[in-house]
């Protein structure tokens, strides 16, 4: 209980961005520093007066503190886009979020028996982007999707077992993933618009099932064959035809508002695949970013969010079920009893 004790507190601390420091200011001055390096090393336990008042500090429940580990995450299987310039106090807590994230998530499943099989996975190397587009195809052949837009993807990829949770997160973060086929989750930051998001969740789909030459370009190729499970190449070639000369943005708004993906993301793919030539595609770049009143408009989101909502759902099942109480639900959800209630009741 002492190792868990401690190991929990080192996780709330570091969700919370805070150092052990940072922690004793909060709590102004009441517990030391040194006592607090003791509780996470599980060389001391707080009394109860000073748990209260770490769980206060934290915003944790007392419980929290004393809940069994049942799954076991591996950090380094967290995949980050490379872009990313979060500094790594916020990678880090972001980090410690997503594993209380799938903790619950997975709690909530085995108490309701509706896991998933997860059975997603290209073992193919990867190196070129028409390999990267030809599994997209590949993919969206699998799961009987069709040709037409993919208008609820997070429901598309909860049903074939992949976790996915959302977080309020820094700007600088999309998502990112578990790069585990036997826990796949992805991870999306919650205030990123539309587009964004449903490019960033095929995109760490790729991270998960797919697998890459040595010296490959990653982080293309997971945008490449995000872009074809959006909007296949067929598809656009059919809609825009097979060479032009240039593109207006009126039809590339229609082609936004239609699939989900953004106009610069149809650019991109419309000069990979040859609907336009490097130099059209840059001409067109270059007439955007002149006209600031233009460029708000063509990269204004249009389509409508969609959000994840089976983990809540679970949660509600299992209520009404009998399956968990008031305040487990409340401390699944991470909200108060009476907002549980609220929900019940539509109030």
């Amino acid at each position: 209980m002492e190792n868990v004790f401690a190991q929990r507190l080192v996780n709330a601390r570091r969700i919370r961005g805070l150092s052990q420091r940072e922690l004793c200011a909060r709590l102004g001055g009441q517990i030391s520093s040194n006592a607090i390096a003791k509780y996470e090393k599980a060389k001391m336990i707080p009394s109860s007066q000073n748990l209260i008042a770490i769980a206060d500090a934290l915003g944790f429940g007392i419980d929290y503190f004393f809940r069994p580990f049942t799954v076991s995450i591996d950090y380094n299987s967290f995949e980050f886009r490379k872009r990313s310039s979060l500094p790594g106090k916020k990678e880090t807590a972001i980090k410690e979020r997503i594993a209380l994230l799938i903790e619950k998530y997975c709690e909530i499943e085995n108490i309701t028996h509706d896991g998933v099989p997860f059975n997603l996975n290209y073992g193919q190397l990867l190196g070129s982007d028409n390999d990267a587009r030809s599994i997209g195809a590949r993919f969206r052949q699998d799961l009987n999707l069709g040709t037409d837009c993919i208008s609820t993807p997070i429901e598309v990829l909860e049903n074939n077992g992949v976790k996915v949770i959302e977080i309020i997160a820094d700007s600088k973060f999309d998502g990112s993933c578990l790069k585990n086929i036997e826990l796949p989750v992805i991870v999306l930051n919650k205030d990123i618009i539309s587009e964004r998001r449903r490019l960033t969740l095929f995109h760490e789909l790729a991270h998960i099932i797919l697998r890459f030459e040595e010296g490959a370009d990653v982080e293309r190729l997971c945008n490449v064959f995000a872009n074809e499970v959006l909007l296949p190449s067929a598809v656009l070639k059919s809609l825009l035809g097979e060479h032009r000369k240039s593109l207006s943005w009126k039809e590339l708004k229609l082609l936004q508002e239609t699939y989900g993906i953004s106009v610069d993301a149809i650019l991109v793919k419309a000069k990979q695949i040859g609907i336009i030539s490097d130099a059209t595609h840059r001409s067109l770049c270059i007439d955007l970013n002149r006209n600031s009143e233009l460029k708000k408009r063509v990269q204004e989101s249009v389509y409508p969010k969609e959000e994840s909502s089976r983990f809540e759902r679970l949660v509600y099942k299992a209520l009404s079920d009998n399956l968990i109480t008031l305040s487990k639900a409340a401390d699944l959800l991470d909200c108060s009893i009476d907002q549980v209630n609220a929900q019940l009741t539509l109030a």
